[in-house]
């Protein structure tokens, strides 16, 4: 299991995961799992308040999560600053 370091960019963060899901081949909705119980609790909790199905469903391919993940931490990223 891997987690979003406190400060980590997303960018890091979904990269990190991509290389490990390169030898796990995770099928989408486990490696979907994965990445919403590793992200930093700010993000979850955003993707909770604009999306409540967002954490309920996996998307359809491990880019698609990849995807889904990166757009909603750079959204979080932003309102940071």
């Amino acid at each position: 299991m891997e987690f979003q370091k406190a400060g980590e960019l997303i960018k890091d963060y979904v990269s990190r995961m991509r290389t490990f899901n390169m030898v796990a081949n995770l099928p989408p909705d486990l490696l979907w799992e994965y990445l919403i119980t590793g992200l930093e609790p700010e993000v979850r909790e955003y993707m909770k308040q604009t999306n409540k199905d967002s954490l309920d469903v996996a998307p359809a391919s491990p880019e698609m999560c990849f995807e889904a993940i990166t757009s909603v931490g750079m959204e979080v990223e932003n309102e940071r600053i």
